[in-house]
């Protein structure tokens, strides 16, 4: 199975090479249209390259210590399902499947569509396939081997590193770091994985048309759904891994601007951006210019992301150390950069789309404001993480930006992009309906300053949350504004076909209500929220507002041979009732020298609950635990779900026709009247 596992990996490497030599010929013959021998190479390189993933899980599940990888991932000790996740648990291993991802992508663009991908594109996605295939294959090998050298040391490598070296079969695997044995992590990096890889095809195709000095919707019409799906993905990897941090890192927290969380938002903030552009694109023939630069600078920022996680260039809880593959992560993407910028530079004046801004009051205007807002926090984020590098590289000394910089930066773009959603969809496109808006202005205006009068009632006091309630309100008002008198046009009888039939419209209002929801909770947490810390013994009480957390008893075991597993048995009260018994604790390993604090949570939608372990005394017995108070947390989680929900249903609708009637003036007038003419029909009027 080794050898399997090895020579297929080599083999899909030797392929995809061909494959690009084959389109390269047909350029070199001025031949345009991408041969059917490229084709048929990158489906085989595929299908070797599955070959060896498969090969690689084997071994893993049947434990081959004698493989380096396996051994550092895997021990008897863990699940079954762990052992398989655990392919993408190290730097080699997820390397290698982050090759796969990239290959699968390749496969799904020159398989499916005919046309979505000429000579150009295909050479563009074949050298990055070729050099994130090489970096696990030559650099980072996840089938090298432990071999015993005559002298008694261990070694390793993919061949016998020198004379008389035997393969060692005396380990018995080190395991899975504990912080990744989760279900999140199960999910989190194939999710998010796949999101940035499918950026790839975009990437080409678009680089396709710059070479090519192409100025038409024809990147719009080949990639759409590509962007869309790699945004849903990118959503759901980015929810998943709040979630994981959340609940496994033992400190109450979501989002903690790390270097790598604030990587993985790049992408995600540009393609936002770009999927709005696109949209005016499709219905005005403007933004042509703009798109292109946001879907190069989209997978640019997917590599930059790449180089962050596993360049260990900064620290970060979710980065891989620096090894081998650094500097070809350097090179390559300063290289692909420059050439993205050259093209550009060379193409520029032929993609202009010809466009004025008519009134500061549309939603073309709207749209604008949004994609500014968008790249201006691309713009923190980026340099929050370009910083460090450069004071490490011109001064001596890394100096980085901490988590006040970006909440000080991010936060008034943020409340501006919220504000910009509550009120975008009352206006219409090109000029803005005054007078319509003037009727219907009051009706979710009252309805958001009814849900803060009920905050404030409830012992809200702090005017930065009812200020960001009213804003959210106002926003979930909107949304459900105009559905009610959507609904209310065409009948309730006829609705959910209607509503399917528009699903694209109500997509978008459920992907603009899941951001809003992610930021109610977000100002609950970060101004409602409290916290209290202390060091108790059996039958004391520790008070946090409404709340008090009482210890009972504390216990050990060693259920699981991996680690001591302490248990803190707790009481929490509200207003003096019990309302639930949480046990939180701890993990530890004894082998590793680290200790993962498991919290325990009671969950409402009111909000969370949160203990935490901070230390202990099994002879006293005694424990210090930290109560956290979250309100609101958990909408952030049903919002993350209305998000990646929305945006599904949102790629599944026909893409809307170039509009022609620049007299719209309301958002919903066309919806409303497409529904009422389809109604007429099937009377037989």
């Amino acid at each position: 199975m080794y050898y399997l596992g090895l020579i297929s990996f080599a083999l899909a490497f030797v392929t995809a090479l061909g494959g690009l030599v084959v389109a390269a010929l047909s350029l070199a013959r001025r031949e345009k249209q991408l041969p059917g021998l490229a084709v048929r190479l990158t489906q085989v390189s595929f299908g070797l390259h599955t070959l060896s993933i498969v090969a690689m899980l084997i071994l893993q599940a049947l434990e081959d210590f004698t493989v380096s990888y396996v051994n550092s991932v895997i021990n008897p000790a863990m699940s079954p399902i762990l052992r398989i996740t655990a392919l993408w648990g190290g730097q080699a291993g997820s390397l290698f499947f982050w090759s796969w991802i990239i290959a699968l992508c390749f496969f799904l663009a020159v398989s499916g569509r005919r046309g979505l991908m000429d000579a150009w594109a295909y050479v563009v996605a074949a050298v990055n396939l070729l050099f994130f295939i090489g970096l696990p294959l030559f650099l980072e090998n996840p089938f090298a081997r432990v071999w015993e050298l005559v002298d008694g040391t261990l070694a390793e490598g993919v061949f016998a590193p020198a004379a008389g070296a035997v393969i060692y079969r005396g380990l018995t695997g080190v395991g899975l770091n504990p912080l990744l044995r989760h279900p999140g992590m199960i999910i989190h990096p194939p999710i998010l994985y796949m999101g940035f890889g499918l950026f790839l095809i975009p990437f080409a195709v678009g680089v396709s048309q710059l070479i090519r000095r192409q100025n038409d919707d024809d990147l719009l019409d080949k990639t759409h759904a590509w962007l869309i799906a790699a945004w849903v993905l990118l959503s759901a990897g980015i929810v998943l891994g709040s979630w994981w941090s959340y609940d496994v890192l033992g400190w109450g927290g979501y989002w903690a601007w790390d270097p790598v969380e604030t990587a993985s938002l790049l992408p995600w903030l540009t393609s936002t951006g770009l999927l709005h552009s696109l949209l005016l694109q499709r219905k005005r023939g403007i933004f042509r210019r703009f798109n292109l630069v946001l879907v190069l600078a989209s997978y640019l920022l997917v590599i930059f992301s790449i180089f962050i996680t596993r360049a260990g260039v900064l620290s970060s809880v979710h980065a891989f150390s620096e090894s081998l593959i650094s500097r070809p992560l350097i090179v390559f993407t300063i290289l692909m950069v420059v050439f993205s910028i050259a093209l550009l530079v060379r193409s520029w004046k032929s993609l202009g789309s010809g466009w004025e801004l008519n009134s500061l009051i549309s939603r073309e205007a709207l749209f604008l404001y949004t994609n500014v807002l968008l790249l201006g926090l691309t713009v923190v984020c980026l340099w929050g993480l370009v910083y460090p590098l450069t004071s490490g590289t011109l001064g001596g000394q890394q100096i980085t930006l901490d988590r006040g910089f970006y909440d000080r930066s991010t936060l008034p773009l943020f409340i501006l992009l919220v504000v910009l959603m509550g009120i975008c969809p009352l206006i219409g496109w090109s000029t803005a309906s005054l007078k319509r808006l003037k009727k219907t202005w009051w009706i979710p205006v009252a309805i958001a300053l009814a849900g803060v009068g009920a905050f404030y009632l409830a012992g809200i006091r702090a005017w930065s949350a009812l200020v960001m309630f009213f804003i959210v309100f106002l926003g979930l008002a909107v949304q459900l504004f105009l559905t009610a008198r959507d609904a209310n046009a065409v009948g309730p009888a006829k609705f959910f076909k209607f509503w399917w039939k528009q699903r694209g419209r109500y997509g978008a209002f459920l992907v603009h209500a899941g951001i809003l929801l992610i930021a109610l909770g977000i100002a609950g947490t970060e101004v409602m929220g409290s916290a209290i810390e202390g060091t108790l013994i059996p039958g004391d009480r520790m008070p946090l507002g409404r709340y008090e957390i009482e210890l009972n008893a504390a216990s050990a075991n060693y259920d699981n041979p991996e680690y001591m597993n302490v248990v803190i048995e707790t009481t929490l009260y509200r207003d003096g009732e019990k309302i639930a018994d949480l046990k939180p604790g701890q993990h530890i390993y004894m082998d590793r020298n680290q200790s993962i604090t498991i919290p325990a949570v009671h969950s409402t939608l009111r909000g969370d609950v949160y203990a935490l372990v901070l230390g202990f005394n099994m002879d006293m017995p005694y424990a210090t635990i930290k109560l956290i108070d979250n309100p609101l947390v958990n909408w952030m989680w049903i919002g993350g779900f209305c998000l990646v929900l929305g945006g599904i249903l949102a790629g599944t609708a026909r893409r809307p026709d170039r509009e022609t009637d620049e007299d719209e003036t309301a958002a919903d007038s066309k919806v409303i009247s497409y529904a009422q003419a389809a109604g007429r029909r099937e009377n037989g009027d």
